[in-house]
C-alpha cells in the first residue's frame, strides 16, 4: 500500500490528544446511601442490558479512536500498489553498444535488458509503446505502437549495433517524443543519475542499470611495422580487474599462429608485449585468451605498413612539396607521367594536375591546379581529423583555389563553402586532394606545411589493398574504379556476409569487430572494424527512477480515486454509533 498524501499521519496527534482526555476526565467517589429505594427503575433497566451498560463507557473510547483513525487515512490517500506499468505510454530507450555484450547472470546484459523490456510490455494494459534504439545515431524503431504483439516482436528482434551510444541525444530525443503522463524505461549499463536529470528533468523515467563489474582484459592496442628488413610488432593488454589475472596472448595471419605468449598481469594495471619477427603478411589478428566477462575488446587486426615507402614526384610537382618531404626524411623520386612503370606496386604518388585520369593506382596526394579559381574572402575552418593534426591554420593565408573535383571526398578544411583539402579513396587506394595551388598561398612559410606532409605520408603509407579502419556499422561512400563496383563481404572464416553495389549504395562494414576482406572479381581488400575506444571498458551503476511520485501517485489514485470515500463513510458510521451510545448512557 502506498499513500498519496503521508503529510496527514501527522493528524495521529489528535488521537494522542483523545487519549489523554480520558486520562484527565472527572473522577467519582464512593458514597454510601441509605436506601436505593428511589433508584429502582434504573437499576431495573441495567439488570435488563448488564453487558451494555458494562462496556458504554469503552464502547465510546474506542468508537471515537476508530472514526479519527478512519479518517486520518482518508485524508492521506491511501492505494494499493497494483502490477501495472505506471504511464500513459511508455518510451523504450535500449542501448546496443559493445559493452551491452558482456556476460551477465548466464547471458549477457543485452538479452537481459530485452528479458525486462518484454516483461514491462507483457504487463501494459493499452498503453503505446515507443522504442529508441540509442545507438552512434539514435533511431525510432516503433512509434506510439498500440499493438502488444507488434512491440514484442521489435523487442525480440532488437541486435546489438557494437558502436558507441549517443545517451544524450537519445534521450533528448526521447524527451520530445514524450507526453504529459509518458513514462520513459532506460535500459543501458551505466547511465548516470545527472545525465537522466539534465536531460529529462521533468519527466518520470526509470534507468535500469544492468550488468556487474567483472573481470576484463582489454587489448587496448596492437600494430606491426616493417623496419630494417623485418616485420616486428607490439601489443598493449590492461587488466581493468581488481585482481592478478593471465591470459595467451597470439597473433593470427592467414590461419596460422605467428606468435604466442603467456602474461600475468597486475591488478589495474598494463602490459606491453614485444613481437621481435613476424612472417610478412598483409593482415594480422591479435588476440588475448582469457576468461574474461567481455571478450569484444579481446581482439584487433593491424595492417603491416612499411616503414618508409618511397614518394614518386609525377611530372611537373611543385618544389615546395618536393621539399618538404625531403624535409621530413622521404625519399623523393623523379619521374616522368608518360615513363611511369605501372607494375611498381608500391610507393606514394605525388602529383599536381586538373584531372586523376592519368594518376597511377597507388596511394597519391594530389595538388589540383586548373585554369579557373575561385577567390576566397571566408575565414578557414578544419575538422577534427588525423591529417590536420598538429596543424595551425589560424594565420593562414590563400588567395584563391580551384574548383572541387566530382566524387565523394570528405573535406577537412574548407573556406566557407569551398573545399580546400578532401580526402577519400581513388580506384580503391587513398587519396588527398589539396584544392589550391602552393604558390597562391603562404603555406609553405608556416611550420604547420611539413606537419600536414608528415600526416599524410604517414596516412598513405598503409596498405595499397587495405580499405581502412571502420566503427561498427560504419556506412561511407567509396570513389572506386569500375572493377570495384561489385564486391562480396566475408568474415576471417571465409563466410559471405552480404553483397554490395558501390555504383549504388554506400560502402557498410559489418557491426562486429574483427578483420574482413571485400571481394571484388578476382582482387581481394582488406578492411578492419574496430571498437570505439570507449567501448573498451565495461562498467556498470546502480538502478534509479527520477520524478516517481508525481506520476505513480496520479495513477495509483486513478485506479483507486473511490477508497478515501468508503474510509470517510465508514468513520461516519462509527461517529453516528458513537453517538447513539453516549445518547443511550446520558439519558440513563
Amino acid at each position: 500500500m502506498q499513500f498519496i498524501s503521508p503529510l496527514y499521519f501527522s493528524l495521529i496527534l489528535f488521537l494522542g490528544a483523545v487519549i489523554l482526555f480520558y486520562f484527565f476526565r472527572k473522577q467519582y467517589t464512593e458514597k454510601s446511601v441509605s436506601s436505593n429505594m428511589l433508584w429502582q427503575q434504573t437499576l431495573n433497566e441495567w439488570q435488563a442490558s448488564p453487558f451494555l451498560k458494562k462496556m458504554q463507557q469503552n464502547l465510546l473510547f474506542w468508537l471515537q479512536i476508530l472514526a479519527l483513525l478512519l479518517l486520518m487515512l482518508a485524508l492521506t490517500g491511501p492505494v494499493f500498489k497494483q502490477n501495472a506499468v505506471v504511464g500513459d505510454d511508455v518510451i523504450f530507450v535500449i542501448d546496443t553498444s559493445a559493452s551491452m555484450s558482456a556476460d551477465f547472470q548466464e547471458k549477457d546484459r543485452f538479452t537481459a535488458a530485452k528479458n525486462e523490456m518484454l516483461q514491462i510490455t507483457d504487463i501494459l494494459n493499452g498503453q503505446n509503446v515507443t522504442i529508441i534504439q540509442a545507438g552512434q545515431q539514435p533511431q525510432i524503431l516503433l512509434n506510439k505502437e498500440s499493438n502488444k504483439s507488434h512491440a514484442e516482436q521489435v523487442i525480440t528482434s532488437l541486435e546489438l549495433t557494437y558502436d558507441h551510444e549517443s545517451m544524450d541525444e537519445a534521450l533528448r530525443l526521447a524527451n520530445s517524443l514524450a507526453g504529459e503522463g509518458s513514462a520513459i524505461h532506460v535500459f543501458s549499463d551505466n547511465v548516470e543519475e545527472e545525465l537522466a536529470a539534465d536531460e529529462l528533468p521533468e519527466r518520470y523515467v526509470q534507468v535500469h542499470n544492468i550488468g556487474e563489474n567483472d573481470v576484463n582484459l582489454s587489448l587496448i592496442s596492437f600494430g606491426v611495422t616493417y623496419t630494417e628488413g623485418r616485420t616486428s610488432g607490439v601489443a598493449v593488454i590492461e587488466n581493468q580487474s581488481n585482481e592478478v589475472q593471465n591470459a595467451e596472448f597470439s597473433i593470427l595471419g592467414e590461419e596460422q599462429q605467428l606468435f604466442q605468449q603467456s602474461v600475468e598481469i597486475e591488478a589495474g594495471e598494463r602490459e606491453i608485449i614485444q613481437v621481435g619477427e613476424l612472417k610478412e603478411l598483409p593482415l594480422y589478428e591479435g588476440v588475448i585468451s582469457t576468461k574474461d566477462s567481455y571478450s569484444a575488446d579481446n581482439q584487433l587486426t593491424a595492417v603491416l605498413s612499411s616503414g618508409s615507402p618511397q614518394v614518386y614526384s609525377l611530372g611537373e610537382t611543385s618544389s615546395f612539396a618536393v621539399r618538404g618531404f625531403e624535409t621530413i626524411g622521404a625519399e623523393v623520386i623523379q619521374a616522368a607521367v608518360g615513363e611511369w612503370d605501372q607494375d611498381n606496386g608500391q610507393g606514394i604518388i605525388l602529383a599536381e594536375g586538373d584531372t586523376l585520369e592519368e594518376l597511377p593506382n597507388l596511394p597519391a596526394i594530389y595538388f589540383h591546379s586548373s585554369a579557373e579559381k575561385a577567390e576566397l574572402n571566408e575565414a578557414i575552418t578544419i575538422q577534427e581529423d588525423q591529417l590536420l593534426q598538429y596543424v595551425d591554420h589560424d594565420s593562414l593565408y590563400i588567395g584563391q583555389a580551384s574548383e572541387p573535383l566530382e566524387g565523394n571526398w570528405e573535406t577537412i578544411m574548407q573556406s566557407g563553402n569551398h573545399p580546400l583539402i578532401q580526402k577519400g579513396s581513388h580506384n580503391g587506394q587513398p587519396l588527398i586532394i589539396v584544392n589550391f595551388s602552393l604558390s597562391d598561398s603562404d603555406w609553405p612559410l608556416h611550420p604547420g606545411f611539413p606537419i600536414f606532409l608528415f600526416n599524410a605520408y604517414e596516412w598513405l603509407s598503409q596498405e595499397t589493398d587495405f580499405l581502412g579502419y571502420y566503427q561498427p556499422g560504419e556506412e561511407k561512400w567509396l570513389n572506386v574504379s569500375s572493377s570495384m563496383q561489385s564486391i562480396d563481404i566475408f568474415n576471417i572464416e571465409d563466410e559471405n556476409l552480404y553483397s554490395l553495389n558501390l555504383e549504388n549504395e554506400s560502402f557498410r562494414a559489418p557491426v562486429q569487430p574483427g578483420s574482413y576482406q571485400a571481394v571484388s572479381q578476382d582482387h581481394i581488400y582488406h578492411f578492419a572494424v574496430a571498437l570505439d575506444e570507449r567501448e573498451k571498458q565495461i562498467t556498470s551503476g546502480q538502478s534509479f527512477t527520477l520524478n516517481a511520485r508525481t506520476l505513480e501517485a496520479k495513477q495509483a489514485s486513478s485506479v483507486n480515486e473511490s477508497l478515501w470515500f468508503w474510509l470517510a463513510l465508514i468513520a461516519l458510521v462509527f461517529i453516528a454509533i458513537e453517538w447513539e451510545v453516549y445518547r443511550r448512557g446520558h439519558r440513563v
